[in-house]
């Protein structure tokens, strides 16, 4: 009988010890980093297959990953069955580890906070960091707030900065009218979760300094494009190794790989950077000391001339005028060469990796490439150089888009919003 017992007891032993060692995977201890993916589906990148081929890339990613870290997605999908739910990732698959009972705006501010809040808290770790997935559209500040009661509830829950929910499949139902989350609200959510060593947008038109500066307080690096991506976006099974690297080698990490992996490799690449945020404060100061010397030639109503500057986008409420200028083309063009070169510092120290696209076409006409594959911006129109090319875009203002009767749409009023026009004030030359 001891024999059986004591057989017993070891079968009991062991089964503890594979229990522990499995447990270890999805413990808490030692973990260096967890990363939350935040996807906000709810839109066409669903509808185009971006959304599960991408799901699918990160399952194979997380099967190289180490069992000393976290990797969260948070997901919300264009999908009346399947609501919001957060899952955990890791070597064997993906668990979802919190489904919601209802749908819900994605880019609503509180829900962000919530859902960013419960999985730091859930899955503590020595560092975080966070990727966002999705549209966006730089700093742009215009009316989020979404109000199905009111009759202008279509105009106050357009256009967007992060996100693009389309509301779709809401409970109570939806109107296709989206809601976006504005820049200054998306700082002030990750202002409440552990300071980040950096943000990954794989999103359009993110780099801006606009953006970065009002990043500056909640994390380390901000890695994006300042121009527009592919829907595909990131090679996930590529870049997700990259995301557990030390945070200062990240950024350059992610952006080869993504740009190596993907289609964007036949294109010669597309505008990527990596902003170090504790320079962004410097590079203000360097950038308002600098327009000192240029804007006094231009008060308005004095337009900056433009035409040969590159950028990232265009304002579909001015004409599709361009929009998202470079600030180094923009600095390299109208400062002196030893004034460039002073402000070239500050930007250097702010701007610490950049890739350019290298294989610009032929074309000389400005135009989204019609290529439902790869669509991106076209550069051919642009000279784009070392001596030229920063890789991070500023506004400019335009009388052009004072065409906008809407303050939340004119770029030229919405900029106040932003606390990099508090260093910049444009207002001090009669643009406001």
């Amino acid at each position: 009988m001891k024999k059986i017992y004591y057989t017993i007891l070891c079968c009991l032993a062991i089964c503890g010890m594979f229990s522990c060692s499995h447990d270890n995977e999805d413990n808490n201890e030692n973990i260096t980093r967890t990363v939350l993916i935040y996807m906000s589906a709810e839109n066409d990148l669903d509808e185009g297959n971006y959304y599960t081929n991408d799901i699918a890339e990160i399952e194979q990613g997380a099967k190289s990953l180490p069992s000393n870290v976290n990797l969260l997605v948070y997901a919300d999908r264009n999908s009346k069955s399947e609501p919001p739910f957060i899952a955990k990732f890791n070597r064997n698959g993906y668990t979802k580890v919190k489904t919601y009972d209802a749908d819900f705006y994605s880019t609503d501010k509180e829900k962000m906070e919530e859902i960013t809040n419960w999985v730091f808290s859930q899955y503590p770790a020595e560092s975080y960091a966070m990727a966002f997935w999705g549209h966006g559209s730089g700093w742009v500040v215009e009316s989020d707030t979404y109000n199905a009661n009111t009759s202008s509830s279509k105009a106050n829950a357009r256009r967007r900065a992060y996100g693009y929910d389309s509301g779709v499949d809401n409970t109570g139902g939806g109107d296709n009218h989206y809601k976006a989350i504005n820049i200054p609200d998306f700082a002030n959510v990750l202002s409440s979760v552990p300071h980040l060593d950096y943000i990954f947008f794989d999103c359009c038109q993110m780099q801006c300094a606009e953006v970065a500066y009002e990043l500056k307080d909640v994390c380390d690096y901000v890695i994006a494009s300042p121009s527009e991506i592919p829907g595909q976006g990131a090679p996930y099974n590529y870049i997700l190794k990259d995301l557990f690297l030390d945070k200062a080698n990240v950024g350059k990490a992610v952006i080869d790989d993504y740009i190596n992996y993907s289609s964007l490799s036949s294109v010669g690449g597309l505008p990527f950077s990596v902003v170090k945020t504790s320079e962004m404060s410097a590079l203000a100061t360097a950038t308002a000391s600098a327009l000192d010397t240029v804007m006094v030639h231009y008060q308005y109503p004095i337009d900056v001339p433009t035409s040969d500057l590159i950028y990232y986008g265009c304002n579909y409420f001015s004409n599709k005028k361009p929009f998202f200028f470079d600030m180094r083309d923009f600095m390299h063009k109208y400062l002196s060469d030893t004034d460039f070169q002073t402000w070239d510092k500050a930007f250097q120290n702010a701007v610490i990796y950049s890739v350019m696209p290298q294989d610009i076409s032929e074309s000389l006409v400005p135009d989204w490439k019609s290529n439902q594959e790869i669509s991106i911006f076209d550069f051919s129109q642009f000279k784009v150089s070392k001596e030229n090319y920063g890789g991070m875009s500023m506004f400019i203002p335009q009388t052009a888009y004072e065409s906008i009767s809407n303050k939340y749409l004119n770029p030229n009023s919405s900029i106040q919003y932003m606390k990099w026009s508090k260093i910049i004030d444009w207002s001090k030359w009669g643009w406001e």
